[in-house]
């Protein structure tokens, strides 16, 4: 027995599916769009409570088991993200060089993984944002790093949100300058493990 979708649906059902569908996938992606700009506003307001710290509670580290369990595992994803991407990049690539390859060589699965990789860490980039990480300021410019670097890619892969992300990671890169500027300034302070500056990884 076979079936015969059109006997059960007419055109008008075929178009009322579709902008139902619509309806519902483009209420998801602006709120999506809407939690990563609040997003990339909670790290704003975090540089400028790390601009204007007290110093005498600067040492004062609020590691709760949680934050340091979910540091953990966001660190691990962040590893695991840039090994996909130097897996991926060929000698002297940029990033939206890389990310026009995988396209235009029809690398769906390639892209796939790196899509999935980087809405998780999205949702713990956003989850850092809410808590107070202007007292982990080297953490702090790692998180700023790599969102630049996922709004870069995302930019490319998303043609229709392109200016959104373009617009973002601009925005994260001056947030980048501006915290770096900060950080000069107390060059002296020794951080009991600085992370690695994640561009150096990314483009080496």
């Amino acid at each position: 027995m076979t079936n015969n979708f059109d006997e059960y649906f007419s055109e008008s059902d075929y178009e009322e599916i579709y902008c139902d569908w619509y309806e519902i996938e483009g209420k998801r992606k602006i709120k999506e769009l809407s939690r990563q700009l609040r997003t990339f506003f909670n790290y704003k307001k975090e540089v400028i409570r790390y601009r204007f710290r007290s110093e005498s509670n600067f040492n004062t580290l609020e590691l709760t088991t949680n934050f340091l369990t979910q540091k953990q595992k966001f660190e691990s994803l962040s590893n695991e993200f840039i090994t996909l991407i130097k897996n991926f990049k060929n000698q002297g690539q940029s990033l939206d060089e890389m990310v026009r390859f995988l396209y235009y060589e029809n690398k769906a699965s390639q892209i796939n993984v790196l899509s999935t990789i980087m809405d998780k860490l999205f949702s713990f980039i956003h989850y850092f944002s809410e808590e107070n990480i202007h007292n982990h300021p080297e953490f702090l410019r790692f998180i700023i790093i790599l969102a630049q670097n996922i709004c870069l890619i995302k930019k490319c892969l998303y043609s229709q949100f392109s200016e959104f992300y373009e617009e973002l990671e601009i925005n994260y890169r001056a947030l980048e300058v501006e915290l770096d500027g900060l950080l000069e300034k107390i060059s002296d302070l020794k951080f009991k493990k600085p992370i690695k500056r994640l561009e150096e990884k990314l483009h080496s």
